[in-house]
């Protein structure tokens, strides 16, 4: 069942929404109103709707004007991925409103838990997969984002470190990916009470390890959100909406060397590395799927939603206007983001409690 959703104040700033089947929403057992999702009641923003709303488009021209340049002259070296491996992860360990650092390295793939001790008798886990391209980002570099969603989703996050290119290429974060679900699961936690979530790169090994579990005849979580996933390494498309106008926050030079440094001499329209070429199934939990409109990775998670809709996947697809990359990493000044985080929240508390 097809549908669509447009926000009751029907501004250009909240996002345009489609998808199948129906997906959950918190309060769906308590009213119509709480089911709706944060989006679709408030607030209204205003300004320019051209650009999104002022905070937004100083974000947005701020990156386009000095990160976006740097990130293009960026020599492709071990010492600029280090550095940029350091810049992230010390971005988020600023950010975040944890002021606790959970690590933990019980399990088979080490990594951090953000909220346990808030939400310390949950029975439920959002397990987050970090962006990066599979060669940066870090637990650390997505600390304020986790921070966030457990404080919208009301369930504590883990958030594996899983292992880097291009010391270790393609298979390896799939496979650290897979082992951090298998612990999370000897840990007690039931595959009905968590929720995979995942932005960029991070989106991708989540769509990796759905398809893994459904391979395996395992079950499946409760559900999964994606941000901005990157689910196609072919960078054809990408590169062409670069050149019609440049992406704030991606360059298309270090999408291309993370792509060469993870899945090195392997064709891009492999499933196993672009994900957007797998064949989904009914069977998948329901999805909730955020893009910024502006984005370059806009093409090919149309396209996922698209191939969605054709097999029957629940999912909720969200285009936000005017938007970059992984936007919501900037709620604490953007505020479509904030917005945005609050519809996340929402899925997940609907999804942890019709699995209750």
């Amino acid at each position: 069942m097809a549908r669509s959703s447009t926000p009751a104040h029907d501004d250009p700033f909240h996002p345009h929404s489609t998808g199948t089947g129906k997906v959950p929403r918190d309060g769906e057992r308590i009213s119509d109103l709480e089911a709706d999702r944060p989006s679709e009641r408030g607030p209204v923003f205003h300004g320019p709707g051209e650009h999104g709303t002022f905070r937004s488009r100083t974000i947005a021209g701020g990156l386009r004007m000095f990160l976006r340049p740097a990130l293009d002259l960026m020599p492709a070296s071990d010492v600029s991925l280090g550095r940029l491996r350091a810049l992230t992860s010390g971005a988020g360990r600023a950010a975040a409103l944890e002021t606790t650092n959970d690590w933990s390295s019980d399990g088979p793939v080490p990594g951090l838990w953000v909220g346990r001790k808030r939400f310390f008798d949950a029975d439920t886990v959002l397990y987050h997969l970090h962006g990066g391209g599979f060669t940066f980002g870090s637990p650390w570099s997505h600390k304020a984002l986790a921070s966030r969603l457990a404080s919208e989703a009301g369930t504590p996050v883990f958030l594996p470190d899983y292992r880097l290119a291009p010391e270790n290429p393609f298979p390896a974060a799939i496979d650290d990916v897979i082992a951090g679900w298998l612990w999370l699961l000897d840990m007690g936690f039931k595959p009905e009470n968590i929720v995979v979530s995942g932005d960029s790169a991070g989106g991708n090994l989540v769509l990796q390890l759905i398809a893994a579990l459904e391979a395996d005849g395992q079950p499946m979580p409760a559900g999964a959100v994606l941000l901005s996933p990157w689910v196609d390494l072919d960078i054809t498309e990408m590169s062409e909406r670069d050149r019609a106008r440049k992406d704030p926050f991606l360059a298309i030079g270090l999408v291309e060397l993370s792509r060469q440094q993870y899945a090195p001499g392997m064709d891009p329209s492999d499933p196993r590395i672009s994900p957007v070429h797998l064949t989904p199934s009914p069977d998948w939990p329901p999805f909730l799927i955020q893009c910024g409109g502006a984005e370059i990775f806009r093409g090919g998670i149309e396209v996922l939603a698209e191939r969605f809709a054709e097999h029957g996947v629940r999912h909720e697809f969200q285009i936000w206007p005017h938007q970059f990359h992984v936007f919501q990493v900037f709620h604490p000044v953007v505020p479509e983001a904030k917005v945005a985080l609050r519809d996340i929240g929402s899925f997940i508390r609907g999804c942890l409690r019709k699995s209750a």
